[in-house]
């Protein structure tokens, strides 16, 4: 275990992990040659079913600590609760940090009015369909009116241990293993914004993120991260903030049957299903937003 000792710009890496050692194993020894003195791994066990699929974090000295449930949410929500620095980085066990990521994205809170971080998430390999994955080049600013689906991805990002406490940290209905199953970085994002804090993208602060699924599977999170995106919208249309219908239109057409459209046309026929099962998802998650709080 590290010995923290916080400073400003300490950070703990929250990576969350279920039955997935093998993943695991690659994405600790990644993260623990990017750990600065000061800096800690905790490592949360989301409800494994094998026991032993934490082993490699255990073995390698990690904090591990278990949520008892399953659900990324929640699974952040006891990172969120474990860290002991100011600023706390989220990764996933199919993610692989540059080993300067920690000091580029703790870089980006030199702001004191920055709440958030994201960074590049490239594929590790070519393949016709690339999973949540970042990779504009150039950095940007983020404040409140910005589109907060273009924020950046949940697999690279930081935020002050403060304003997530202030935000109540993520939404347990959103995200991986939930019912509505994408979307709680993006919710956390939009809460902070609301709450008067500003965002930086750094695509300095870099990660590699490992294709593993075949095309059925990323088809079906596709799906899923509409869901997420739908119930998102709806629910910033209920608590009636700005912008909340036109969140909707844009992930129902922009970057749901529109986009599938153009890329029929240009032939990708696996694009053209990724994006017009996106809108079905976010159709379907707008419904469930509207009718459950």
């Amino acid at each position: 275990m590290t010995d923290v000792r916080p400073g400003d710009d300490a950070v703990t890496v929250v990576l969350c992990t279920r039955d997935r050692a093998e993943l695991l194993h690659g994405a600790v020894a990644a993260i623990q040659a990017a750990l600065r003195p000061g800096d800690e791994l905790v490592v949360v066990d989301s409800a494994s079913v094998d026991r032993q699929a934490v082993a490699p974090a255990r073995e390698a000295g990690a904090r591990v600590v278990r949520a008892e449930r399953p659900g990324l949410s929640r699974a952040r929500n006891v990172g969120l609760a474990a860290a002991a620095t100011p600023l706390i980085a989220f990764t996933d066990d199919d993610c692989r940090p540059a080993a300067d990521w920690i000091e580029r994205l703790a870089a980006g809170f030199e702001d004191p009015a920055v709440g958030f971080v994201t960074g590049r998430v490239d594929a590790d390999r070519t393949g016709r369909m690339a999973v949540s994955c970042m990779v504009d080049p150039d950095p940007r600013r983020h404040r409140l009116g910005d589109d907060p689906f273009a924020l950046g991805v949940g697999a690279n990002m930081a935020v002050r241990a403060d304003a997530a406490a202030q935000v109540g940290g993520f939404d347990e209905r959103l995200g991986a293993g939930a019912p509505l199953r994408a979307g709680e970085d993006v919710d956390l994002w939009w809460r902070l914004l609301q709450d008067g804090w500003e965002g930086r993208y750094r695509p300095d602060a870099r990660v590699s993120h490992v294709q593993w699924r075949d095309d059925g599977a990323a088809l079906r999170l596709s799906y899923g991260y509409g869901l997420g995106a739908g119930a998102l919208a709806a629910k910033a249309i209920r608590a009636r903030q700005p912008g909340g219908w036109a969140l909707l239109a844009q992930r129902l057409w922009a970057d749901g049957l529109g986009r599938a459209g153009r890329d029929l046309r240009a032939g990708y026929q696996t694009g053209a299903a990724a994006s017009a099962l996106q809108a079905a998802g976010a159709a379907a998650g707008a419904l469930r937003g509207f009718v459950r709080r």
